[in-house]
């Protein structure tokens, strides 16, 4: 029954963070929301090197490289096509995948020494 009220109120938690979230450009410059968004997505980037060198053991040399490219055509979407920002985070995303899958590839054929 304790489990069940403690995931209850997890839940509660998350929507009330959510929904804070969904009001701060309400509430906050756009200077300020913007500054909240780099966070995220810095605490995005990290919770993805941290699964990959804490829980895998794994070095990441190339991180930052599908960190750049994803950044490179959300800028490109934005600046030289005229997308709206956020339709330039799902198509940032997939080139992403698409290249880390293309780069991954070839290590799935690795084997242990």
């Amino acid at each position: 029954m304790h489990g069940m009220h403690a995931n209850r109120m997890r839940w509660i938690l998350v929507a009330i963070v959510v929904i804070a979230a969904c009001l701060l450009p309400f509430v906050l410059s756009s200077y300020r929301v913007f500054q909240f968004n780099l966070v995220l997505v810095y605490a995005i980037v990290l919770l993805g090197l941290n699964m990959l060198t804490g829980f895998n053991g794994q070095i990441s040399l190339g991180h930052g490289a599908f960190y750049a490219i994803g950044a490179y055509v959300a800028a490109v979407l934005m600046d030289q096509w005229g997308v709206p920002y956020w339709a330039t985070i799902p198509a940032a995303g997939i080139v992403c995948f698409v290249a880390g899958f293309l780069f991954g590839l070839p290590a799935l054929r690795l084997h242990g020494h």
